[in-house]
């Protein structure tokens, strides 16, 4: 019988060190001021208690709708109307993601010279272009000028030529001619392993 009392007076002491802990965390609310609330409290008729006690509890009602509620739903509409826009990026960036892997695991194209230059003009007539000059000039670097081309049709040239000849552009000028999207081009690309890089 004395092992349960005293059992029983353990588990009163350590819940009492518990409800102690609690109390101290409570905001501490000044004497006067639960003194003053008592005061106006009964100063009260039932009926008036009643109107200021749903009135309080409508006001927490708005306070928390405000504040937690709407906003949370707010934010989730809003997610929902962003999420197929957030797929669409996401499986873009997947589908660049991957052609970049298929560039960086293809083997350079490793056409030097004459067979490059012949490369780069077959490449400029699928686009409807043709150079007035297209020389080599160095180790595996070709020199191309254009006259009165589309700019859209260079763009989407060069695009070309970097996605498959592993040509990048080490220098290139534009200058527009008197019609609208017509320029003279000078460019100069450059092959991989060229002077030990790329």
């Amino acid at each position: 019988m004395r092992n349960i009392t005293n059992a029983g007076r353990g588990g009163k002491g350590t819940r009492g060190a518990a409800f102690g802990r609690f109390a101290r965390l409570r905001p501490r609310i000044p004497e006067r001021w639960l003194e003053r609330f008592d005061a106006f409290w009964e100063a009260r008729n039932p009926r008036e208690q009643a109107i200021l006690g749903g009135g309080s509890l409508v006001l927490v009602l708005v306070i928390g709708y405000t504040l937690l509620w709407e906003p949370a739903s707010s934010g989730r509409v809003a997610m929902a109307k962003s999420l197929p826009a957030l797929r669409a990026d996401l499986a873009e960036m997947e589908t660049l993601a991957q052609e970049a892997r298929g560039l960086s695991a293809s083997p350079a194209p490793s056409l030097r010279g004459d067979a490059l230059t012949q490369a780069l003009q077959d490449t400029l007539s699928q686009h409807g272009l043709k150079a007035t000059r297209l020389a080599t000039t160095g180790d595996n670097a070709v020199q191309v000028q254009l006259e009165k081309v589309a700019f859209g049709s260079v763009a989407s040239w060069l695009q070309d030529v970097r996605l498959q000849q592993r040509l990048k552009v080490t220098d290139a000028r534009f200058s527009y001619v008197g019609a609208t999207a017509l320029v003279n081009v000078t460019a100069t690309l450059q092959g991989p392993g060229a002077g030990g890089r790329n």
